[in-house]
């Protein structure tokens, strides 16, 4: 067991106080002291940050182990493109269906509660998923995986928020996505591996890290003293016609309009370069691989230095532009090498935007931050629900398609962001 040295200093002035000459009494007085207030104050700040980290980290550990073996998985089943887009779909629709309650119990019932939730429906659809012969069983089990999204996200990012202080908090939403992309980094390298003995494998095997992040939630987590109780009416009826809506209206078009560029390009990019390149299973975890440690690279020594110097709106319209010159560049490149390289950069513009979003949600959100997680989560869900069906009918039809499709719609992100710059300055002027 860790203590602080606040806790620490509290029960040697108490031991000093009461003036106890035995030392042997003095020990056992302040062991019995260390117990009670490390029960009433939690653990510390860093411990549950580091908790919540290596949480995340085997869930998207899990997730990524899957990647390399869909095009393979999807071929032994006789299933296209357009059946992995109802797949990831029937994912997303579910999360976007229980995010708004995932946030609100979240805040309402304990953060704890919900994730510990999220992380048994991910084992359990991860197995089942491992275990189906039938398309149907796969929906079934996208469905308990967003629902999993649903509450784990919400959840996690709510508790972040609620143990950092103000200063720390990019910085921690910063390393909150950097352990996301660390799982992908790992993720695919232990798939493509675990794939040489059977595609399936991967997938009973991101069960198991589903139980083991259960376990270690449910004994090491320790719910804040002050959130479950103060935030308890803040979704009473009553109390939800005083929300700003106003606030939220372009972070949540913002949201679907990304969510819907980027699922339509990382949704489909196994299949695509697995088409376009005759990528196997080991090639795509490279390629993977290699683009997870680029963006965690910049995730953990580049954001919160950006974040000093510009707004989130202003970062995000770089990292959209430059996402969009990366995946044209990836349209003209047809020799593997030059693939497997483009593969390297792509997904750091998509990496730096994750964080920056969900900062300015917080930063939005008040004492709200289990619903403004909610909210995230319910409109990443629908842009994740409508991107892989069009993208993987597109996809069909022709494999560049959906990576046009990400251009346009991330161009149009652009335009909505320069249109809200637009109306906050003029609000600022009026003012």
């Amino acid at each position: 067991m860790l203590y602080n040295v606040e806790t620490f200093s509290k029960v040697k002035f108490l031991c000093e106080t009461l003036k106890l000459k035995n030392k042997l009494a003095i020990k056992f007085k302040m062991i019995g002291m260390l117990i009670i207030l490390e029960k009433k104050g939690g653990c510390p700040m860093k411990k549950q940050l580091f908790i919540l980290y290596f949480n995340i980290f085997l869930i998207f550990l899990g997730i990524g182990l899957v990647i390399p073996v869909l095009p393979v998985y999807l071929k032994d089943l006789g299933l296209k493109g357009s059946d992995l887009g109802m797949l990831v779909a029937a994912f997303a629709l579910s999360q976007m269906i229980i995010s708004p309650f995932g946030g609100t119990l979240a805040d309402k019932l304990g953060k704890k509660l919900i994730i510990c939730i999220g992380l048994v429906f991910f084992a359990v659809s991860e197995f089942m998923f491992a275990a189906g012969q039938s398309f149907t069983i796969l929906i079934i089990s996208r469905v308990l995986g967003g629902f999993s999204a649903g509450m784990v996200m919400p959840g996690v990012t709510g508790m972040i928020a609620d143990i950092s202080i103000a200063k720390d908090k990019a910085k921690n939403f910063g390393y909150m996505s950097a352990i996301i992309n660390s799982g992908f980094i790992l993720g695919p390298g232990i798939g493509g591996f675990l794939a040489e003995v059977s595609h399936r494998l991967p997938f009973y095997f991101a069960g198991a890290l589903g139980i083991i992040a259960f376990v270690i939630s449910v004994i090491l987590i320790r719910q804040p003293q002050n959130t479950a109780e103060s935030h308890h009416i803040h979704f009473e009826t009553k109390e939800l016609s005083k929300i700003q809506w106003g606030v939220f209206i372009t972070p949540i078009i913002l949201t679907f309009v990304l969510a819907f560029g980027l699922s339509s390009f990382e949704t489909l990019f196994s299949l695509y370069t697995s088409a376009k390149a005759n990528y196997a299973p080991g090639d795509i975890s490279i390629a993977i691989v290699g683009g997870g440690v680029a963006g965690a690279v910049f995730q953990i020594f580049f954001f919160d230095k950006f974040m000093r110097y510009t707004t989130e709106l202003t970062f995000i319209t770089w990292a959209l532009l430059y996402s969009v010159i990366v995946i044209f560049s990836l349209i003209i490149a047809h020799s593997y090498w030059s693939i497997m390289l483009i593969s390297f950069i792509v997904f750091i513009g998509f990496d730096l935007i994750r964080p920056a979003l969900t900062n300015y949600y917080s930063n939005i959100a008040g004492n709200r931050q289990g619903f403004a997680g909610g909210l995230n989560s319910t409109f990443t869900s629908m842009g994740n629900f409508v991107g892989p069906l069009v993208a993987g009918s597109l996809f069909d039809v022709n494999i560049e398609f959906p990576l046009y499709m990400s251009i346009i719609v991330m161009l149009f992100g652009v335009v909505i962001i320069f249109i809200e710059k637009k109306l906050q300055l003029n609000r600022s002027r009026c003012d």
